[in-house]
């Protein structure tokens, strides 16, 4: 029996530098939502830019976002348009900065993929994915900033 949710850390801990790019993927078979949750600790006071922050769906567990087809809506950049769902939101240079994407995956590819990079270090950058089936679908947040913590929710 499949379980009713499960946790999968995708990375931890890491040190990102400048230029720097982490990717990951989840496998999503037998579930109807994902949440992943990407917590960066404080950026660079010199620059506090995201410069990569996307989700990817395949059908073969991807090594690398091109691996995958980019998700629209949970593409970020400097501005909202045909190829780029939000646009993308800076790191605070005093405090941890939380990324949520919420991801209904029905009608999606079995694999997810999540691309981050920072434009300069990073330190303390972790990804968790809460996969999850629940019997009634979960009320998904709209896109959100604040100044203390949650930098960004997607959900779609």
């Amino acid at each position: 029996m499949q379980p009713e949710f499960k946790t999968v850390p995708l990375f931890e801990g890491l040190t990102m530098t400048s230029a720097g790019t982490v990717f990951d993927a989840v496998d999503t078979k037998g579930f109807d939502f994902l949440a992943i949750d990407l917590v960066a600790g404080t950026g660079a006071a010199a620059s506090t830019a995201v410069t990569t922050l996307q989700l990817c769906e395949a059908d073969t567990d991807p090594t690398a976002y091109t691996d995958g087809t980019p998700i629209t809506q949970f593409v970020g950049a400097a501005a909202v348009s045909t190829s780029a769902g939000f646009v993308l939101p800076a790191l605070s240079s005093s405090k941890q900065n939380v990324y949520r994407f919420n991801i209904d995956l029905r009608g999606r590819k079995r694999y997810i993929g999540l691309n981050f990079a920072p434009e300069k270090q990073t330190v303390g950058v972790s990804a968790t994915a809460l996969l999850f089936k629940p019997e009634v679908a979960p009320a998904m947040a709209t896109a959100a900033t604040s100044a203390d913590g949650a930098r960004l929710v997607v959900s779609g």
